[in-house]
């Protein structure tokens, strides 16, 4: 066998072996997105308490925070979902939280209850939220709160449905919220739900 034959043996074992090493590759990158949304299924469906996608079905804990405190007397901080702001003070604070439909382009019934303790308040917090995003009337129609930090449901300028909290004194307030899939509309998920801390009844995301 001469050179050149063997060197072109070899250089087709070569490629024969990138092309079965990159098959490889290959498969194992398809495993791994496989694994991936196996994973993100599990972690959507972890913190469900019902039949996915059906009306009445829970999810849990799609938003989690705490507020250590909004300035005066005590010092500014806050974890989770909820970013630390100095306001000057910890008493009397609103807490806002936008939901992820505009009164300007959806059609979204829509269910949560927020849930915690204020240390500060000395109170439980259990605040029920209900209401329809209607763009054909650019407005929260229908709506219902309960609770005791004096819930409320509005719109801001630029459209976004928020409901808001009073908090008497938000010196480690730990909250979460849930919601649940209402009438055949769909449910509100992890991280769609973002939130503001102000003095004002009203803010603008």
């Amino acid at each position: 066998m001469s050179t050149e034959t063997q060197i072109a043996n070899l250089v087709q074992a070569s490629n024969n072996l990138t092309t079965a090493v990159n098959g490889k590759i290959g498969d194992i990158d398809k495993r791994m997105d496989q694994a991936r949304a196996e994973f993100d299924q599990f972690r959507a469906l972890k913190d469900v308490v019902g039949e996915p996608g059906a009306p009445g079905t829970l999810l849990m804990s799609v938003f989690q925070g705490l507020i250590w405190g909004t300035g005066a007397p005590y010092n500014v901080g806050a974890s989770g979902g909820i970013t630390a702001t100095d306001l000057g003070s910890s008493m009397e604070v609103y807490v806002h939280f936008k939901l992820p439909f505009s009164i300007n382009t959806d059609d979204q019934m829509f269910w949560l209850n927020i849930r915690g303790y204020s240390y500060g308040s000395s109170l439980v917090l259990d605040e029920t939220f209900a209401g329809y995003v209607y763009a054909p009337q650019r407005a929260v129609i229908n709506q219902s709160c309960f609770g005791k930090f004096a819930p409320a449901i509005y719109a801001d300028t630029a459209g976004n449905a928020i409901c808001r909290i009073k908090v008497p004194n938000v010196y480690v307030t730990s909250l979460r919220i849930d919601t649940m899939q209402v009438g055949g509309y769909r449910a509100i998920k992890v991280g769609e739900i973002k939130s503001k801390l102000s003095l004002s009844p009203t803010v603008i995301f």
